[in-house]
């Protein structure tokens, strides 16, 4: 799967989990069921009650924040693979979600990484590979 991707999904996810124990929770659930529908009126409902059922376990700690944010990842980024194009909304999404909660994003990586990972609203990054012997 694309980094990009990945990295827009466990950004949006991140801050959707943020959202979810926020006081503006019931507001942002709307905005982000349109947005996870792919864009078909008719499934934001059953997205709304998934993100809320979610929320709910997240809150009542039946769920920590991590599996929330894996589940919800993997969730993004198969929206983004059958839709690329959301990704500009998704993106104008992450920026509303960041802004209620002050900003911010926490974005936890593990294992090994043997690239790049860069977040941010204005990135410009040069990617030097030498060159082959």
């Amino acid at each position: 799967m694309d980094v990009e991707v990945l990295t827009l999904a466990g950004a949006a996810a991140e801050a959707l989990v943020q959202a979810m124990v926020s006081d503006g929770w019931t507001s942002a659930r709307a905005r982000i069921a349109r947005v996870l529908s792919g864009g078909d009126p008719a499934r934001v409902p059953a997205e709304e009650a998934e993100l809320e059922r979610s929320g709910q376990a997240l809150r009542g700690n039946e769920l920590s924040a991590s599996v929330t944010a894996g589940h919800w990842q993997g969730r993004v980024a198969d929206l983004l693979t059958r839709h690329p194009e959301r990704a500009g909304e998704l993106t104008a999404l992450l920026r509303e979600l960041r802004s209620r909660t002050g900003g911010t994003a926490h974005v936890h990586v593990g294992g090994h990484n043997n690239g790049n990972l860069i977040i941010g609203d204005h990135n410009t990054a040069r990617i030097h590979r030498p060159e082959p012997r």
